[in-house]
């Protein structure tokens, strides 16, 4: 048989069993609605301001060239983080016992604002990097393997071989492929821009024969006009030429 003196609990009280350590003080106060919904809203707005961070370092360095799927991967991983630390704050008011409704709608506003700010920030900044390089008429300037020397547009003039809708603007320039590739030079891909509207090329000119585009082999330059068939009362303030559809382009202010 067993001791019964061995085999007995101690009994309750302050030297004896559940032990209960008094010097600890009374247990931490459940966090506030309101604090908790700050603390995520602070975290969500470092997680945007990382983000933007982020994308700023892709477009500005040697990186940009993979912006296409870098920028995509990081919008969905902002999402989420985002989304995650808006559930954990909710779960956290529950857990404390409070009611999440008013929290959860007060946090599905706050992160959807950020995001959509995110969002168009993004936007911007892209925009703001891509825009054209500035450039002056009659100075060389390029823009990929593409080096253009341009004339300012001509409007309103006529020619036999060329037929339009509206009014020609016709623009005198070289082109010429300074890489090591073949290089092709698309009218459609030049931008003629108005006040309230911008117009595409249609075709360019050499000599007597006209083309949708040139074909450049390394090295090569060729010589000719740049059509744009414009409107009536149609007034040009920009030209953007491109090296390709989708490069960064050189832009020509018209005065």
């Amino acid at each position: 048989m067993s001791d019964p003196q061995v085999t007995r609990p101690d009994p309750v009280g302050p030297d004896g069993w559940p032990y209960i350590d008094h010097s600890a003080g009374p247990p931490p106060r459940p966090i506030g609605v309101v604090r908790r919904v700050l603390q995520a809203f602070g975290a969500i707005a470092g997680v945007q301001f990382l983000a933007a961070a982020i994308a700023l370092l892709v477009l500005s360095s040697y990186r940009r060239a993979a912006a296409d799927w870098l920028l995509p991967l990081l919008a969905v991983a902002d999402l989420l983080i985002t989304l995650q630390i808006g559930w954990l704050a909710i779960r956290d008011i529950r857990l404390a016992g409070r009611k999440a409704a008013g929290p959860r709608l007060v946090l599905t506003l706050l992160v959807v604002a950020l995001l959509a700010g995110a969002g168009g920030a993004g936007y911007a900044i892209n925009r703001y990097i891509n825009r054209p390089v500035d450039a002056a008429f009659d100075i060389p300037v390029t823009d990929g393997d593409v080096r253009f020397t341009v004339s300012a547009p001509e409007c309103g003039r006529k020619v036999k071989r060329i037929v339009v809708r509206g009014v020609m603007c016709r623009v005198r320039l070289t082109v010429a492929n300074t890489g090591s590739a073949e290089a092709l030079f698309d009218a459609r891909a030049q931008r003629l821009h108005g006040d309230d509207a911008e117009h595409l090329g249609v075709l360019v000119a050499k000599g007597r024969r006209t083309h949708a585009s040139w074909t450049l082999q390394a090295g090569a330059s060729v010589r000719g006009y740049l059509v744009f068939d414009v409107p009536r009362g149609f007034v040009p303030r920009t030209l953007d030429l491109h090296a390709a559809e989708g490069t960064r382009g050189v832009r020509f202010p018209i005065v």
